[in-house]
């Protein structure tokens, strides 16, 4: 076989936006499309509640909103790092409404940007020599309403960045929140993509929206939709004795993962109680595809590390 290079189409992009989130080299990206999946019992909400911890130890996101008609049974696992206003039922608007509020949080933040700019103009008309009555009237205007003579504009969060915001739907197999026309089909195609920006800020096009989903099947009626699980970015599963929710588990993971591989790990992973796989689907480096219990990585011969040497 012989191959020759062609000069076409060899163009690159001015830049690159990505939309991930800072996080440390051994966390999963994020913003993530995950399921975790198990049985009743199985460890899922204690599992989930050990990422809210490294989340929140991390900084990664600056909101984080849960759609379950069981916050309140739940509270020794999300009610340390989830606030009750950010709690909702399970309805077939409450994605959207999360969205709404993402998209507040977007034009708060790009709000800020604009008083920044107005607030350095102000600080340069103050340093200059022009008289007062000469000044900009709607300058200073403005600036006395922003309450610029006393400080300058303040972010609410952590880090000038866009908004960081996750969510996380609980125990919402077979209600109105996993409908269609609830919004989660968007979510699974557009989930970093929510929120855009008028303008790039911090190599990010849009604020984006993490999400997991905590569900006892796999594939079920009225449950999480094959457009969403195929566009997953980390599935975590549970032991599952069931060979149909197995063979359908493996016959969508087939075009984006070794199946022998899979099936090594899963073995491995869910040998003991309350044992979970991970599988990442982008991960940082193809060393840390596979997972146990979230913090054991599972490393096979056949993939190649691809960090850089130090």
């Amino acid at each position: 076989m012989k191959t020759k290079q062609l000069n076409v189409y060899n163009q690159d992009p001015d830049g690159q936006v990505n939309n991930t989130y800072p996080t440390p080299k051994n966390s999963f990206k994020q913003p993530c499309l995950q399921m975790i999946v198990g049985q009743r019992t199985s460890g899922k909400s204690y599992l989930c509640s050990k990422m809210l911890a490294q989340f929140a130890k991390d900084k990664t996101f600056d909101q984080i909103y849960i759609v379950t008609p069981s916050f309140n049974s739940n509270r020794d696992y999300f009610g340390k790092y989830i606030p009750e206003g950010n709690a909702f039922d399970p309805t077939g608007d409450s994605i959207q409404n999360i969205i709404n509020l993402v998209e507040a949080d977007r034009d708060e933040f790009e709000e800020y940007l604009s008083k920044i700019e107005l607030y350095k103009k102000f600080k340069k008309e103050m340093k200059s020599k022009i008289p007062v009555e000469q000044m900009n009237g709607d300058l200073l205007l403005s600036a006395y309403e922003n309450d610029f003579f006393s400080q300058p504009p303040k972010w609410k969060y952590n880090k000038v960045e866009p908004p960081k915001s996750l969510l996380i739907l609980d125990d919402c197999l077979g209600s109105p929140a996993l409908l269609q026309s609830s919004g989660l089909v968007k979510l699974a195609t557009l989930n970093r993509h929510v929120a855009p920006l008028k303008e790039n800020h911090s190599d990010r096009s849009a604020c984006g929206l993490g999400v997991i989903i905590l569900s006892q099947s796999y594939k079920m009626r009225e449950g999480i939709g094959r457009v969403l699980r195929e566009n997953l970015s980390l599935l975590t599963l549970f032991k599952n004795k069931q060979e149909k929710q197995m063979s359908a588990i493996e016959e969508e993971l087939s075009n984006v993962c070794d199946l022998d591989l899979f099936r090594r790990a899963y073995t491995h992973a869910t040998a003991e109680k309350y044992g979970s796989l991970s599988v990442d689907f982008t991960p940082k480096c193809p060393t840390k595809t596979f997972r146990k219990n979230l913090n054991e990585l599972i490393i096979f011969d056949e993939l190649i590390c691809t960090c850089p040497k130090k």
